[in-house]
């Protein structure tokens, strides 16, 4: 069958994106519930999970179908120069994050350029003057950040004030404008520089910042960046289909282990402030009372208040002890759990994970690895087949690492020792990320 001319395929998506407004609406309708607006005091979110079923498919559909109508209209050559320019859309956005101009800008009503240039000064002790700031948030309102209710004047929109109301949504911002856009302007340089490299200290963020730390440890260097990191990790980890729920207590046979001993691994690779404080093991522990749990991290990150965190009514089945895993592990248990660990290393670096762990292993001990599996192109929800390309140039940028196929994952444990046995690798249902087993078979 051929495929439809481009007059033809613009009315199939027209008619696709009223079926699927049609059937969001009506679901919306049927709820009493509203759609997000970008004006104040609505919502900010579709209130649409992954248990609305239809509903849910709908969103994905339609954000998809809008997204390809849009390029259609907008052409290859003006697409193509939209989004090399694109660049611009972060230079705002860090503007907006860096002169505090969003907690300047009044909660309701407006301000004047100039007024807002005096009280930016004010606030945040940076001098921009009115005219730069007419450039650059005529330019954010562009993208719904921000409006101008009357000429000369600045109000917030909903997605300007989550600047304000949300520290997550403020972290998230001021990580990825900030903290990161310097990386991304020089991974490739980077690339360049160390071809081929998988060193975690010869990366973007290594030129950008002129040091030659690691990205994690360089994170942890500065209280205010390692704060705007964790809470960043918080944002992502709180989307649809990254919960703890769906995605690790739901999604694997944990019953089945009976009286087993779960090895909790992550040397805080994630940055979260006072380290891997158990939350995984704990959500499985209150699930499946059989079990127990050994959350291990690096020292620096083994303070009081994180030793205390454990649960009291859980402190006989969880216990934090301090391990780096690329040391040889020293608990012989039957699971050893990593979770969104091995996309922030290189297969160097990995394999010697995997290897660390081979004097304790005893036949039948599983690895257990939570961690996205790349995608065959075009199998994925738009949405979701973004988000996943997205991260793995992040890990490419800030790590040298990348997100793996299921090929890949296969490979690298042959490649750490044949004694490793690939058992299989499934996504859960509502989850973003995949479990990844392999059993020791020596």
């Amino acid at each position: 069958m051929s495929s439809p001319s481009s007059i033809e395929r613009m009315e199939q998506l027209s008619a696709l994106i009223s079926d699927k407004t049609k059937l969001l609406t009506d679901f919306l309708a049927s709820k009493g519930l509203d759609a997000p607006s970008f004006s104040l005091d609505e919502l900010a979110d579709l209130p649409v999970s992954s248990d609305d079923n239809k509903p849910f498919k709908a969103r994905s559909e339609l954000i998809k179908a809008t997204r390809e109508l849009h390029d259609i209209v907008l052409g290859p050559r003006e697409s193509l120069r939209a989004l090399a320019w694109g660049s611009t859309d972060q230079l705002s956005l860090q503007a907006i994050w860096e002169f505090k101009i969003a907690e300047a800008v009044p909660a309701i009503g407006s301000i004047t350029f100039d007024e807002l240039s005096v009280k930016i000064e004010e606030c945040a002790g940076e001098t921009i003057l009115p005219f730069q700031l007419r450039t650059l948030l005529r330019h954010a309102m562009t993208n719904q950040v921000f409006c101008e209710p009357q000429k000369g004047t600045v109000a917030h929109t909903q997605m300007s004030r989550l600047l304000t109301s949300s520290p997550k949504s403020n972290a998230w911002v001021g990580f990825l404008t900030s903290d990161l856009f310097p990386a991304f302007a020089n991974a490739v340089d980077a690339m360049k520089r160390w071809p081929a490299s998988q060193e975690p200290s010869e990366t973007g963020v290594n030129i950008a910042y002129s040091q030659d730390l690691p990205f994690y440890d360089f994170v942890q260097l500065d209280k205010g960046r390692a704060m705007r990191y964790s809470r960043a990790i918080e944002s992502h980890g709180s989307s649809e289909g990254t919960e703890i729920s769906h995605g690790v207590v739901d999604g694997y046979p944990w019953a089945s282990l009976g009286d087993a001993t779960v090895v909790d691994l992550l040397n805080n690779v994630h940055g979260q402030m006072g380290g891997n404080m158990g939350y995984v093991s704990v959500a499985i522990a209150e699930a499946f009372p059989r079990l127990k749990f050994v959350v291990q991290d690096t020292k620096g990150m083994r303070s009081a208040e994180t030793l205390a965190s454990v649960p009291q009514r859980l402190r006989d089945r969880i216990e934090l002890t301090i391990h780096d895993f690329f040391d040889v592990q020293p608990v012989v248990a039957e699971v050893y759990l990593f979770r969104h660990v091995f996309h922030s290393f290189t297969d160097k670096y990995s394999i010697q994970i995997l290897q660390s762990l081979v004097p304790a292993l005893r036949k039948g001990a599983r690895i257990l690895i939570n961690d996205g599996v790349l995608p065959e192109p075009g199998t994925l929800s738009y949405i979701n087949e973004r988000r996943i390309r997205t991260l793995d140039v992040v890990m490419l940028t800030v790590t040298n690492s990348r997100e793996r196929e299921l090929d890949d994952w296969k490979d690298l444990f042959r490649d750490a020792d044949p004694r490793y046995k690939f058992l299989g690798a499934w996504k859960p249902t509502r989850s973003q990320l995949w479990f990844i087993e392999a059993e020791w078979d020596p």
